[in-house]
């Protein structure tokens, strides 16, 4: 791509990076939904659909960086910015600055993801250690083989 005139490539270039944004909050909202509902069997399908996505979307940004840097601006959002200047096409502004607004959506939104995770972690976390309290306290609640066993030996309440 020429640095130096506008090209209607950079707009259709934009836009297919637009999309790529936009699947990929599709996913995290499908994340993120799972983790609300407790669907944790739904996870690991996202977890790889997630993998693709953001090597897709890692694609595209660095053929932008690249890009700017060809165009000689530095590979950033400040270099982006000159470069949309110096080419004065309003629809790759605008192009643009979508991009900036989904990549500020996406890291809300994995923020947000990683609460919640770590509220179920936290929620794991204390019903293994009721459950080995119990186990080391009471003499164990599974024998070697796996079975159940009554948590506690003492008389029954009705014994006189």
């Amino acid at each position: 791509m020429s640095p130096n005139k506008p090209s209607q490539s950079l707009i259709a270039r934009l836009a297919v990076e637009n999309a790529a944004w936009q699947a990929l909050l599709q996913m995290l909202q499908d994340e993120e939904q799972a983790l609300i509902e407790g669907a944790a069997d739904r996870l690991a399908g996202l977890n790889t659909v997630k993998l693709n996505q953001l090597q897709t979307v890692s694609d595209h940004a660095r053929s932008r960086l690249a890009d700017l840097q060809a165009a000689g601006h530095t590979p950033d959002h400040a270099g982006m910015d000159a470069w949309l200047a110096q080419l004065g096409q309003p629809e790759a502004r605008t192009r643009w600055q979508q991009l900036r607004d989904m990549e500020q959506d996406a890291q809300a939104m994995n923020q947000r993801i990683g609460a919640l995770i770590e509220l179920r972690l936290t929620s794991t976390r204390q019903a293994l250690n009721v459950l080995v309290q119990s186990a080391t306290s009471q003499g164990g609640l599974y024998d070697h083989a796996g079975q159940s066993v009554a948590a506690h030996k003492g008389k029954p309440l009705t014994a006189a």
